[in-house]
């Protein structure tokens, strides 16, 4: 996986190069400093001028190899360079005017800027009243220059031209040449109109082209002006349909709160001539946005979804979300509560009424938190948001609580202390006094432990309504929840159901604490979950969370006689754990904290780290490839590796195929992942994708519980790819 970066991650990343230029700026400050990285000097167009007059001049600089500066929107990181003019009362300067900017990667980020020598041009207005015999220009300039490290550096420039009087015409600059060769670097206007169409999988720009100046092998690429509105990092496609150039862009951190405004930006277009001389030009451009969907060019695999949300219907999708509600059920987070609650009901065999108001009870408050989830989910989407299922536990703070309650839950089961009716309903209080509101945060309990996990049919139900009105959101989830609710719902109205569970006895506490276990299993999980999110500060932050709550739960069973201190006590110390862990957190994620290279260690194929751009390589060449969207917070992920992906047989038989295994890491959030799963019309992870190889071929879709048979009899499936070269990219 990798990421495309978020904001704090880019915000980190500012804070990086401010240090390590800071650091650098010091040490220029010695005696043993060492030449400037860039050199700058400020050159004009003329050698004199005349009252009135409008003159270039420029700051040119001469940048050391590797090296580069920035443009006027550097891109993932960075910053531009920046004149302050030092001018004449009267005299003003324009804004500068960058030359088309080129792409610069770095590591999972893109930067746009210039390498080697760059001429930064301003026209300098001279009234009419100005007098003397010279014209003194000055500025204090300020840019940062980047190699593995960036160094801020600073410089005053001057310049002095003569001041023309009469009918004396201005005499050009020496340097006029230099001038007029920054001129054609410049970004003309696009002479044609372009407008553009965003929505959850990408963005589309539409460019005319009517004079048919952009030739169909030119090499494109997109400059936004602003940050935020497109993925720097990501693919840019690029095709030609009756004389228009359409382009697909991923959709940045900040497209969707973009609302109607244009998208403004300069299209850079590489030819080679007939002698293999290469020609840059620009075209700076402001597409305005369209209501009407513009048609995106399919020219790799990967963007053709194998399972167009659309395809399914409201009914299917409601009877989707019912189904997987119910299997749900069987996870192994959510089995041992809701097992205790059946037998809880079994206690009132004989008290129908009771039964049936606890079961009616427990229903309301699944209902009610997937109803939340649903206000959750509208809320999130109508600010921008890029939303999924089960992406809560891409939070390392969510995490930590979650694993304290797991934990806090089990020391309960296991008799270290008892919680009475009040609380969430684990034990013989649920059964006495207030024991329905028991059931009710039972029901909410089990909602939240199972949103990580996703069962069959439930994908294809809750991508279709993520991306569906908000009535239709609420209609699915209140089905995936009636699903989720019903086993317990119909073992308390059902007599018959009722006389097939086992008779009360000694056997239930037994049991109760033999429940443990799994919520131990759970806890110890999501400790290993917050390793894989942040490393071994995670670790250090879960130990702490960890003793704290259980020091908690032993202070609580110790004062079981003092009412009045033990809930007040021990909740300052337990909640002061979670405090205490939640802030030894790192701000981010170590970088690759969250992919683990499969192979040889674990018996399964040889795994790469995916990313749209590999994809799309892959893809593009024919090959076929089998793509894994994975979490460590996802237990139906973990189990199919474990059962189905990590076998000698399916290693070799990846092999012999030469399918390449991709995966991608969602249990810290991911751009890229997030698109890859809304193209497929899912909005969760496991999803798992099966390219032929076959030009043009959509993936299939397997299933989200694999078997190493399944596996096995896909890939036998799979057709021999034609000898085909790759097409190069746009």
């Amino acid at each position: 996986m990798h990421r495309v970066p978020s904001l704090g991650l880019y915000l980190l990343i500012a804070f990086t190069i401010f240090f390590y230029g800071a650091q650098n700026a010091a040490f220029a400050q010695t005696p043993s400093q060492k030449p400037p990285l860039v050199r700058v000097e400020l050159i004009a167009e003329k050698a004199s001028i005349a009252p009135g007059d409008t003159v270039t001049v420029a700051l040119r600089q001469t940048i050391r190899p590797r090296w580069h500066t920035y443009w006027s929107n550097p891109g993932d990181s960075g910053e531009p360079t920046q004149i302050h003019w030092k001018l004449p009362e009267g005299v003003s300067a324009g804004p500068i005017q960058w030359p088309v900017p080129h792409a610069i990667p770095v590591g999972p980020l893109m930067n746009f800027g210039y390498s080697d020598e760059v001429v930064l041009l301003t026209d300098i207005i001279v009234p009419q009243t100005i007098s003397g015999a010279a014209l003194d220009i000055a500025a204090d300039v300020k840019w940062l220059v980047c190699e593995e490290i960036c160094v801020p550096e600073e410089a005053s420039v001057r310049l002095s031209l003569s001041l023309l009087g009469g009918t004396v015409s201005p005499r050009p600059s020496p340097h006029a040449s230099v001038i007029s060769a920054a001129r054609k670097k410049l970004p003309e206007p696009a002479p044609w109109a372009a407008t553009f169409h965003a929505r959850a999988d990408g963005v589309a720009l539409k460019v005319e082209n009517s004079g048919g100046r952009i030739p169909a092998d030119a090499k494109i690429h997109f400059f936004p002006l602003e940050w935020g509105k497109i993925e720097n990092a990501a693919p840019q496609i690029a095709a030609f349909e009756d004389g228009k150039l359409l382009m697909r862009l991923a959709p940045g951190e900040l497209a969707a709160s973009a609302g109607a405004a244009p998208l403004s930006g300069v299209l850079a277009v590489e030819t080679r001539g007939p002698d293999g001389s290469l020609e840059r030009r620009g075209y700076s451009m402001s597409a305005a946005p369209s209501e009407l969907p513009i048609a995106m060019p399919a020219t790799t695999a990967q963007l053709i979804p194998a399972e167009p949300p659309e395809s399914l219907s409201l009914a299917l999708a409601l009877g989707f979300a019912f189904l997987g509600g119910l299997i749900l059920n069987l996870m192994p987070c959510v089995f041992p509560v809701l097992s205790l609650k059946a037998f809880s009901l079994a206690r009132d065999a004989g008290d129908g009424r009771r039964r049936r108001a606890k079961g009616l009870v427990y229903l309301g408050g699944v209902l009610a938190s997937f109803a939340a989830i649903g206000i959750a989910i509208v809320a999130l989407r109508t600010g921008g948001s890029v939303i999924g299922w089960g992406m809560q536990f891409q939070s390392p703070t969510f995490v930590l609580a979650m694993m304290a309650l797991f934990l806090a839950l089990a020391l309960n089961l296991s008799g270290v202390f008892i919680i009475g009716s009040s609380v969430a309903g684990l034990g013989d209080g649920l059964t006495r006094r207030a024991g329905l509101a028991g059931y009710f945060f039972t029901g909410v309990l089990a909602t939240v432990v199972a949103t990580p996990c996703t069962a069959p049919f439930m994908g294809a139900a809750i991508g279709y309504a993520f991306t569906q009105p908000a009535p239709t959101v609420f209609a699915v989830l209140l089905a995936l929840g009636l699903g989720f609710a019903l086993p317990i719902v119909l073992l308390s109205l059902s007599p018959a159901l009722g006389r097939w569970m086992p008779k009360p006895g000694m056997w239930m506490e037994t049991f109760k604490q033999l429940m443990a276990f799994p919520l131990y299993a759970t806890a110890g999980w999501l400790l290993w979950v917050l390793s894989v999110q942040q490393g071994s500060d995670g670790v250090v932050a879960g130990l702490i969370t960890l003793l704290g709550v259980a020091f908690a739960a032993w202070l609580l069973g110790r004062t079981q006689d003092m009412a009045s201190l033990r809930g007040s006590v021990a909740a300052l110390v337990a909640f002061a754990a979670i405090g205490l862990g939640a802030a030894s957190l790192p701000a981010t994620a170590p970088q690759g904290a969250s992919f683990t290279a499969r192979g040889d260690a674990t018996g399964g194929p040889v795994a790469e780290r995916f990313t749209s751009a590999r994809l799309a390589e892959l893809v593009g060449q024919n090959k076929p490839v089998f793509v894994n969207l994975t979490a460590a917070w996802c237990i139906t992920c973990k189990v199919n590796e474990r059962v189905a992906l990590r076998s000698e047989s399916v290693a070799a038989a990846f092999a012999t195929r030469g399918i390449v295994y991709l995966v991608g890491d969602w249990t810290n959030r991911d751009p890229e992942i997030t698109a890859l799963l809304t193209t497929h019309g899912r909005a969760g992870v496991p999803l798992y994708l099966l390219y032929s190889g076959l030009p043009n071929a959509a993936p299939e879709i397997l299933p989200q519980f694999l078997t190493e048979g399944m596996v096995l009899s896909r890939i036998a499936g799979l057709a021999p790819p034609p000898n085909q070269q790759a097409k190069g990219d746009l």
